[in-house]
């Protein structure tokens, strides 16, 4: 099958390092991008993207033969059909990643490959959640979360930044709440399964994408509309894809508030939908803009304070406002 269209782009605003780690061919024709940057953990799940952003090349591939190769040991080797897959390292070391895209006649029409590398569990958490196990009192609360958040996001949610920056750790510790509430809400199995029926939608194969987005996506489960109110349309176009619109907090007028809004993101032309669509979908952009969605809220109703402020003051009632903007709305304040 010829590429997929959500794997035709990188969305405007962004670079593919804004995504994940990647590697692009010399042509510059596709290019790689990995969920985790290196160096991936013994026993996690890791996905794998092919852009394909030259129309011939897109139009000529009909499927990707991988291969992950861990040092001496035996290459293990996948076909799709789509520019996606996945791999569950089983041992620390060098890791080297390479697909080919091929034509129906499988006739080689380009290679890219990624160079990572691959280590044993932080040794600290499985301590904590081994000794949790055995010990009365608190304990790691959920260790498959931890496990996530320590080996597969901790360089994404440490590195977030306002775009002022504060001098407290506050900003960061709301982000990090974001992405283990996010993680703790729904498995990463459930995770990707809603982000595939995303895909499906767009790809045009079947699905309501209207009624797909109803729920959050990625990581952070964010709102694709309130994700397009907060997206500009280019790196040199700031206007967001989609008017600031808010719902009403009562319950059943947000709901038929909230489906209108949702058939008007439906309503944007199918690039900018891809484009949110692949914001989300990839651990580093879903929580980098996690962070800047939480700036704008901030900025937006509670100008002047500082996260400091919103964290701590007021015993938490501005956060708590802001997360349920994040995860409803955005809400008309009454």
């Amino acid at each position: 099958m010829p590429t997929r269209p959500t794997e035709r782009r990188i969305p405007p605003t962004l670079t593919p390092g804004d995504l994940g780690e990647s590697a692009a061919a010399s042509d510059t024709r596709c290019l790689l991008v990995s969920f985790i940057t290196s160096p991936l953990v013994v026993e996690r799940l890791n996905t794998y993207v092919v852009f394909v952003t030259d129309d011939a090349l897109a139009a000529a591939t009909a499927r990707y033969e991988w291969k992950f190769a861990p040092g001496e040991v035996e290459p293990e080797t996948q076909v799709t059909d789509a520019g996606e897959a996945t791999y569950r390292p089983k041992a620390a070391g060098e890791l080297q990643v390479s697909v080919r895209l091929v034509d129906e006649g499988g006739a080689e029409q380009a290679t890219l490959t990624l160079p990572q590398e691959v280590v044993d569990p932080n040794p600290e958490l499985e301590a904590l959640i081994a000794a949790a196990r055995n010990q009365p009192g608190p304990s790691v609360g959920n260790p498959e979360v931890a496990r996530e958040l320590v080996n597969d996001h901790n360089p994404y949610y440490q590195a977030v930044t306002l775009t002022t920056p504060e001098g407290t750790d506050a900003f960061r510790e709301m982000v990090f709440s974001m992405v283990f509430d996010g993680a703790q809400a729904r498995t990463a199995a459930r995770r990707a399964e809603h982000l595939e029926r995303l895909a499906t939608a767009l790809n045009g194969d079947d699905g309501d994408f209207a009624t797909v987005t109803g729920e959050g996506a990625g990581v952070c489960g964010i709102r694709l509309p309130l994700l397009a109110m907060t997206v500009g349309r280019s790196a040199a176009d700031a206007t967001p894809l989609l008017e600031w619109t808010e719902l009403p907090d009562v319950a059943g007028r947000r709901a038929a508030a909230d489906e209108a809004l949702r058939e008007t993101l439906a309503g944007l032309e199918a690039a900018s939908k891809v484009d949110l669509f692949n914001i989300a979908r990839f651990p580093k952009s879903n929580i980098t803009h996690c962070g800047r969605i939480l700036e704008h809220l901030r900025d937006r109703y509670f100008r002047g304070a500082s996260f400091e402020d919103v964290v701590n003051g007021m015993s938490g009632t501005r956060a708590h406002w802001i997360v349920r903007h994040f995860r409803e709305g955005p809400l008309v304040r009454v």
